[in-house]
This record gives structure tokens, C-alpha cells and sequence, in this order.
């Protein structure tokens, strides 16, 4: 059961872990220097403030691997050692994946002997600070503190008895205090194994004054909030949340949430839901990323441009409407690679278009400048994307945005792609580019849709450099 208090208990162990990563990073620069002295062949670190500006950029992926792997659901499950070495091992494997993205795309230089005691201390802090609130926890819900108590009300229903199996298999599980029903005799037979009937629903004020109960659970027949107000009255009377069990099942796969907006409630229904905090995480790790690239890629851009200039003349960059997040249209960047009059020449061209679906793709496309040609082996004409990144209307990683007019022709399932921020690199991207048919196409971005993670955007990334590099599928 996902409560306030547990989101609230989950932020603060997010927090607690961010205070310790940073104490792991100070205290890895003290214990690196006190081992050169040991080892004398350890090479010297940066410079304290350029290590912590380092630290800085990595705390941030450190919190988003730490909510990816659930690791900070510290007070809602019981880990055992074994579970928690692994759980701490994967995130520190990919950490440190992610951190090595991270020195390359800033051009920061550390030791990796000061990687690895960051990394060795990062473990051991934050296993000591989990052991600790694990055997807390274990201790409070022994002595019944930490346990919270419920009290049910219903009658016989497989929804009821579905609940109290689960409870009472949990590994914190509940106290159920009681059930309530209807009267005496139905409350008799409503009652599941290991659970006591404690009375009538006409007796819930004297139950709540005499137990101490956490919260009144509602279960069919009496799960309709509109006939239960002298209940609710009850339990507001005495401070006592009353929750009401919801039939959610949907017909098709999207998990319901429960949403507030503009001052309504609204039971939302979605496909691959996406976490707030680490989409916050991508798009604030994008834009810092897209700025460090346009600094350090500026010579390269200046370069680029006169070349354009002294062979093709203007315009230096090519602006076409392509389809964004949810279809927004917006105006997407490139060095322009083609002759002026490209688009009009098109429809001469269409009869040898080699991808099926509505996108167009020809190689030895006679529309495409010897330079142009160049710029797109080497996936040059596609960083001024970098602009659109910090304008909001891309991401680093996505499904490659469409031109509108060949996103209006995809229909159905296809489209759901367009339910993430378009990229400049993807799974197509990687996977072989032009090499790849429409269909397996869109297949790569539904599943990048479909298992999107922080981790899942490190390794495309990652990816990117080598494909690049070796021009696979480049055209």
C-alpha cells in the first residue's frame, strides 16, 4: 500500500543518501591522498574544487540510479544481506558507467584510484546506513510501533479475502484489527482465516474509541464513499484516514493513477508510466550536457560552417517542422547537407524510396552535396540539434523526431512514439539506421518508450560514440 508516509519516508532516505554520497566523495579525496603517501605511484588528484564540481553533476544520476533500482524503499521491505549487496553492487556498477559519460562529455579528468575509493566508500556508507534502518525497522514492527493497524469493512468478497492473503504475506505485514459488516451474522461469514469479526458497521464509533486503528479499509458492498458519509464522519471525528477499495481492472494493459487537476480528480489510465523525478533528472541532465557540448564543439561548429559557406552558399543550417512530444510541432536544426531546392525535388525522387512506411530514404540521394555527404557519415549535420535540446523541444536520447507530414501518415500503435521527447540519438540510431526497415524501426522506439530509464539513456549514449566513429549505417 503506497501512502503519503511512505512517499514521504522514501524522499528522506533520497536526501539521507545524497548527504552520504557527498560525504563518500570528500572523504574518498582525504583517503586518496592519505594512500599516496603509502603508494607512491598513484598519480595526484585534481584540484579539491574541480573534484567537487564533478561530484556536483554525478550526485544528481547517483539519486535517479538510486529511485531506478528501489533501493531507497528502505522502510516498506525487509532486504536480506544477500538482496542488498546485489541491489548496492548493480548501482554502483552502473554509477560508475554513468560517471565515466559523464567525465567524458565534461572533459573532467580524475584518477581512477580516486574512482574506485569514491566507489568503495560510496558502498560501504550507504550498506551501513541501509543495515542500520533495516535492523530499525525489523526492531519497531516486533515491538508493534512500526506495524500499522487496520480495520476492514465489507462483507464476502474475493476482493476482501485477495487483500488479506497479501497483507499477511507481506514481509512487514499489518495488524488487521478486525472486520466490521453489515451485522452480527453477515459479519460472522465475511470474515477471512486469521481475521476476527468485531462487530457491526453501526458499532465503527465505539470500535475506533476502543482500538487503535491506523486506518478503515472499505470493501464491497460498502465501498461506495456516497453511502458510507456517516462512516467517513466517524473516522474524520477521530482523525482516522478511510479508504475505499477501487475496481481499477482496465480492459487493456495501462496501470491506473489516481490524478488531481485544475481542482478534479480524475482515475488516469497509461501505458509505461514515466517517474516525475527522473524524467526532472533527464531533461535538466540534458540541458547541462547540451551546453557543455556547444562550448567545447564551437571550433568544430565555426569550422563547419564555413565550409558550407565557400561550397554551398547559404543558408549554413536546415530548419524543417518536425513532429515533437505528443505531435507539438517545432522547428528542428541541421547543417544543411542538401541542395536549396531539396524538398521541391522530392516527388522526382519518390519512386526509388527504399524504406517502406510513409518515411523516404534513398541512398546515393543525387539531392545530397559531396559535403553534405561527408557531414552525414560522420553524423556532423545533426549537432546544431543541440540548440533544440536546450530550447526544450528535444532530448539527448528519443525516438528520431519525423518530419509532420510523415508523422501525420503513421497511425495506430506506431504513434505512441511520439509519447517521449524526440532525440538526437536512439535505438534506431545504434541498432543500424538506414539499415533497419520502417517496421523494426518503430519497434525499437516503442520499446525504448515501453522500458525508458536513466541507465537505458547512459547506455544508448554510450553506444552513440562507436557507431559514429565506425559510420555504421550512415548514409
Amino acid at each position: 500500500m503506497d501512502t503519503t508516509r511512505d512517499r514521504a519516508l522514501r524522499k528522506l532516505v533520497l536526501v539521507t543518501d545524497g548527504a552520504i554520497v557527498a560525504v563518500s566523495a570528500v572523504l574518498a579525496f582525504f583517503v586518496h591522498a592519505g594512500l599516496r603517501a603509502l603508494v607512491p605511484v598513484l598519480k595526484s588528484p585534481p584540484a579539491f574544487e574541480e573534484y567537487f564540481l564533478v561530484v556536483v553533476i554525478a550526485l544528481p544520476v547517483w539519486l535517479a540510479l538510486i529511485a531506478r533500482f528501489d533501493l531507497h524503499r528502505v522502510f516498506e521491505r525487509v532486504w536480506t544481506r544477500g538482496e542488498l549487496v546485489a541491489g548496492l553492487a548493480r548501482l554502483h556498477l552502473v554509477g560508475a558507467v554513468a560517471l565515466a559519460a559523464l567525465l567524458f562529455l565534461s572533459q573532467a579528468v580524475l584518477n581512477r584510484s580516486l574512482v574506485a575509493v569514491f566507489l568503495a566508500s560510496s558502498f560501504t556508507l550507504l550498506y551501513a546506513e541501509r543495515a542500520a534502518l533495516g535492523s530499525w525497522v525489523r526492531f519497531q514492527h516486533e515491538r508493534g510501533h512500526a506495524r500499522e493497524r487496520l480495520l476492514l469493512v465489507g462483507g464476502a468478497s474475493e476482493e476482501l479475502a485477495r487483500f488479506v492473503r497479501h497483507a499477511q504475506a507481506s514481509a512487514l505485514p499489518p495488524t488487521i484489527v478486525g472486520i466490521v459488516g453489515e451485522d452480527a451474522a453477515s459479519n460472522e461469514s465475511a470474515a477471512p482465516e486469521g481475521v476476527r469479526p468485531i462487530g457491526a458497521i453501526a458499532d465503527l464509533p465505539a470500535i475506533l474509541h476502543r482500538e487503535p486503528v491506523d486506518r478503515v479499509l472499505f470493501f464491497p458492498p460498502h465501498d461506495d464513499p456516497h453511502r458510507e458519509l456517516a462512516a467517513i464522519e466517524h473516522c474524520e471525528t477521530v482523525g482516522v484516514p478511510a479508504a475505499f477499495a477501487l475496481d481499477l481492472t482496465p480492459a487493456g494493459k495501462s496501470a491506473p493513477t489516481v490524478r488531481r487537476l485544475s481542482g478534479a480528480t480524475f482515475l488516469e489510465y497509461e501505458l509505461a508510466t514515466k517517474p516525475a523525478t527522473s524524467l526532472a533528472i533527464k531533461h535538466a541532465s540534458d540541458v547541462a550536457a547540451s551546453a557543455i557540448g556547444l562550448v567545447l564543439l564551437a571550433p568544430l561548429f565555426v569550422i563547419t560552417a564555413l565550409a558550407i559557406l565557400v561550397t554551398m552558399g547559404r543558408p549554413v543550417f536546415y530548419r524543417q517542422d518536425r513532429a515533437g512530444l505528443r505531435g507539438r510541432p517545432f522547428r528542428m536544426l541541421k547543417f544543411r547537407t542538401m541542395v536549396v531546392d531539396a524538398e521541391q525535388r522530392q516527388a522526382e525522387l519518390q519512386a526509388k524510396n527504399e524504406m517502406s512506411g510513409p518515411v523516404f530514404k534513398v541512398t546515393g540521394d543525387p539531392r545530397v552535396t559531396r559535403l553534405g555527404a561527408f557531414l552525414r557519415r560522420t553524423s556532423i549535420d545533426e549537432l546544431p540539434q543541440l540548440v533544440n535540446v536546450i530550447g526544450g523541444t528535444m532530448s539527448l536520447v528519443g525516438p528520431r523526431p519525423l518530419p509532420v507530414k510523415e508523422q501525420q501518415a503513421i497511425r495506430g500503435w506506431h504513434r505512441r512514439r511520439l509519447s517521449m521527447k524526440p532525440g538526437i540519438t536512439c535505438l534506431w540510431q545504434i541498432g543500424g539506421r538506414n539499415d533497419v526497415d520502417f517496421e523494426e524501426w518503430m519497434g525499437m522506439d516503442l520499446d525504448y518508450v515501453d522500458r525508458w530509464s536513466i541507465p537505458l539513456d547512459l547506455r544508448i549514449l554510450l553506444a552513440t560514440i562507436p557507431v559514429v566513429l565506425s559510420r555504421r549505417g550512415a548514409r
